[in-house]
């Protein structure tokens, strides 16, 4: 990772002080101390933190029972549930919910949501960016997520090949900054730092009064085709990427773990997502596991740990 120029390196710490891993919300003051006790635990991945805080609150609102998020990558959040067996639910990108089922911390596992690789741009698009070529131009500086440290990251190296360009040549060629989180590249662009990223759509709908978003899809890996190789040096075929959950074993209430999970993937919960920027087709909510195995049937939409 490149280090960046002071006049980019003091807003941005502001911006990581301001958007780290979050902890369990505690509860508001004057709640019933047994109500409390009896939150359910949710381990939730970044870039679905806003959607599912959203959503435990009409949870909430509508059963009485609360939902504490714990919020932080994906990957942590899976080394927390396997060293600590603490909490009731994972929400997750791929490939984690096939390591948590691998690693039997997992007991049913549901796809609720899709997220895409985006082109970020500030609003308007003054650079007139349209593709990827464009972010080749001279005048157009790019920030994007770490290549071995994000999920997104790791793809970048297909997507860019797929539009003619070497990126391990393009990072010889111009200045390229990077940072391990999607949400900190968009703020850098946001904060015109940089004058575009590379991030998930739900990414650029958190931020829509500052960002536009353009589209990539001629470019995206083929599901089934094409394949990235993971940090557990794994094939995984990564788009379009699942959002998924899944009860874990170490629940300490299995049937309220199962009932939020139900609510999570009921169709009444599909416009949220869809509202946070997520990618809805009509059959993408379904079950990929029970019991800890594989639905018989069941292929996966998006990624898979090869065998």
């Amino acid at each position: 990772m490149k280090l960046l120029p002071f006049r980019i390196a003091l807003p941005l710490l502001l911006v990581v002080l301001l958007t780290g891993c979050s902890k369990p919300e505690s509860p508001a003051e004057g709640t019933d101390p047994e109500a409390a006790k009896q939150a359910l635990v949710c381990h939730v991945g970044g870039t679905m933190r806003p959607v599912m805080q959203e959503l435990a609150r009409r949870y909430e609102t509508e059963t009485g029972r609360k939902v504490e998020i714990n919020s932080a990558g994906s990957g942590e959040l899976l080394a927390h549930i396997e060293g600590h067996e603490r909490g009731d639910l994972y929400v997750c990108h791929d490939p984690f919910l096939d390591i948590l089922m691998d690693r039997e911390l997992g007991i049913d596992g549901w796809t609720v949501a899709e997220i895409t690789p985006v082109i970020a741009v500030a609003k308007g698009n003054p650079k007139n960016i349209r593709d990827l070529k464009d972010l080749t131009r001279k005048d157009v500086e790019l920030f994007l997520t770490d290549y071995k440290l994000s999920s997104l990251g790791r793809m970048l190296s297909t997507i860019f090949g797929k539009a003619g360009i070497d990126l391990a040549q393009l990072n010889e060629d111009k200045v390229i900054h990077t940072h391990r989180s999607g949400s900190h590249a968009a703020n850098v662009v946001v904060m015109n730092n940089a004058d575009a990223t590379v991030v998930w759509n739900a990414v650029v709908a958190l931020r829509k009064k500052d960002l536009d978003a353009v589209q990539i899809t001629p470019y995206l890996p083929v599901p089934y085709v094409d394949s990235v190789t993971s940090a557990t040096k794994k094939s995984y075929i990564l788009t379009p990427m699942r959002v998924t959950v899944a009860t874990l074993n170490c629940a300490t209430d299995p049937e309220g773990a199962t009932a939020f999970a139900k609510y999570l993937v009921s169709t009444k919960t599909a416009d949220v997502f869809r509202k946070f920027g997520f990618t809805m087709d009509n059959d993408i909510i379904r079950k990929e596991y029970e019991g800890g195995k594989t639905l018989p049937g069941t292929k996966p939409r998006s990624a898979r740990a090869a065998k």
